[in-house]
């Protein structure tokens, strides 16, 4: 019985990550298609200047924190649930990387992106459940 509850509060750690995740990254790209007109004319045709494509990475460094801290701070099992929740963040995001959107980005956008999604997780989940 005490096996189930506690697989459910992870199961329920990982959900509140990854809703995390997708409401903090799409309120950050709508923020920025709100408040910077050149970006909104760019994100027609994904004709993004080197400045719009750091400031997608950062949103995208946003949504990792805040699926690491909403995974950390409800769950039991952080270093667990923090690692799943980075592995399916990982997952989608490579299949859209590169089956979806592989042409409409640089090859350094791709790679920065998705090599950074798991150790910042991984590291904010760290970072908030070490002892001093």
């Amino acid at each position: 019985m005490i096996k189930t509850k506690e697989t459910s509060k992870s199961g329920l750690s990982v959900l509140a990550g990854l809703i995390g995740y997708a409401t903090s990254g799409s309120l950050g790209l709508y923020l920025l298609k709100t408040f910077w007109v050149e970006y909104a004319k760019s994100s027609v045709d994904k004709s993004y200047t080197f400045e719009m494509l750091l400031s997608r990475l950062f949103v995208g460094f946003v949504a990792a924190v805040t699926a690491s801290i909403l995974t950390t701070k409800t769950s039991k099992q952080p270093w667990k649930t923090s690692w799943i929740v980075g592995i399916i963040v990982f997952s989608v995001a490579a299949y859209i990387h590169f089956i979806r959107v592989w042409t409409d980005y640089p090859i350094w956008y791709h790679f920065s992106y998705l090599l950074l999604i798991i150790p910042i997780i991984k590291l904010t989940s760290y970072y908030l459940t070490k002892k001093d």
